[in-house]
């Protein structure tokens, strides 16, 4: 199966001051939340378009109900993650899973169950075209404003538990 590689590309000056920012919050602060706050809240645009593609697709809805943000053990080592059909935790249930969400995406070029090929229905690679322009252009406007959450957060922890709040 050939993939696609669609990552978010933020400005690397801009991911340096960002993580610049990330990194002045107080320590007891846990940066990898943060990051993942601030990429769940820039890929908004990217999860709505996708899931409004899959939908169109038509069929129960399953896929575009499965599909959203998530992190895993490797993207959260390198403060990041992935938009998609979700198939593990709550997504687990067959009812729920978006597990053949690469079935429809790459149709032409996976087997299906060894049978045979079907055909492309692209639904993430349309949203990524669409909405790459604001993912990538609000990025610094987004971490503002996820790290005004946290530090309010912080203050309201602080205020309620004392410095044994963490």
């Amino acid at each position: 199966m050939a993939q696609v590689e669609m990552s978010v590309e933020v400005n690397r000056a801009n991911l340096r001051d960002i993580d610049n920012m990330f990194k002045q919050l107080p320590k007891q602060v846990n940066q990898n939340k943060v990051w993942v706050k601030f990429w769940r809240h820039v890929s908004k645009p990217l999860v709505k378009g996708a899931k409004q593609n899959a939908a169109s697709l038509g069929g129960t809805g399953q896929l575009a109900k499965s599909v959203g943000f998530f992190t895993t053990k490797a993207s959260r080592k390198y403060n990041g993650g992935y938009v998609g059909p979700r198939i593990k935790g709550a997504f687990k249930d067959k009812k729920k899973s978006g597990y053949y969400g690469a079935w429809i995406e790459y149709g032409s070029e996976v087997k299906f169950g060894g049978r045979g090929y079907g055909k492309d229905q692209p639904f993430i690679k349309p949203a990524w075209q669409s909405a790459y322009l604001k993912v990538t252009q609000n990025s610094m406007n987004d971490a503002e404003f996820v790290m005004a959450k946290a530090i309010k957060s912080h203050e309201r922890k602080l205020q309620k538990y004392g410095k044994f709040g963490y």
